[in-house]
């Protein structure tokens, strides 16, 4: 033992220094890379894997929705249609979160909150439209970012049918539940209250499931984004 090491000492000095290359040095040349594709990953799942879905019945308490004089609450319309999407979803295996479950207000900040506390999840704000011009009819879907976009695409493919009606579109609007929230968010609009035609069928719950359906399955395809 002693012997092989005198030679190892005399060896090292005829030959020079030994030149030791670091068992990490393969790993620091990846590393760079490795972190990249690493923090890609996770960007992506931020941005579009999820399985948690915030749903946001629009209005509620002392805020009816809508116009001065609408007949058919809004507020009303919007907490069932978000039940039945609730139940779908639970069904489907996704955690649930209401941003409100009854009659009662919600500031826009609060819904924000709640929404921004959530991790994979994706945000779904349900309305249903007004106007003066008791003519207007039509679904629409609204959205942000350009994160949000592939999740209102596929509400509104979905919505659309519901009933034959005016297609008005996919629409980006800085409205502050979908602007100030950090995950994909969208808000819909399946039809108008202040029509009569589109107010007597949103009345009917047949069809408030047959649009919570819908909505489901526009979630449900998106699962894996």
């Amino acid at each position: 033992m002693i012997k092989s090491r005198r030679f190892a000492l005399r060896f090292a000095a005829r030959e020079g220094p030994l030149k030791r290359r670091s068992p990490a040095s393969g790993w620091n040349a990846a590393r760079p890379m490795l972190c990249a594709a690493l923090w890609l990953g996770l960007a992506a799942r931020a941005a579009f894997g999820f399985d948690t879905v915030v749903i946001d019945p629009g209005h509620g308490g002392q805020d009816r929705g809508g116009i001065p004089g609408q007949r058919v609450p809004e507020k009303v319309m919007t907490l069932d249609t978000a039940r039945r999407l609730e139940v779908r979803l639970r069904a489907a295996g996704f955690r649930t979160i209401m941003t409100r479950r009854d009659d009662y207000f919600v500031s826009l900040p609060a819904r924000v909150a709640i929404a921004n506390a959530q991790r994979n999840a994706i945000f779904i704000s349900i309305h249903y439209n007004a106007a003066p011009r008791a003519q207007a009819e039509g679904f629409e879907t609204y959205y942000y970012t350009r994160y949000s976009a592939r999740l209102a695409e596929a509400c509104y493919s979905r919505i659309v049918q519901a009933w034959p009606g005016s297609r008005r579109g996919i629409r980006t609007r800085g409205f502050f539940v979908i602007r100030k929230t950090a995950i994909p968010s969208v808000l819909v609009e399946p039809g108008f209250l202040t029509n009569p035609r589109e107010a007597a069928l949103i009345s009917r719950p047949e069809t408030r499931q047959r649009i919570a359906d819908l909505l489901a399955a526009a979630i449900i395809s998106k699962r894996g984004m």
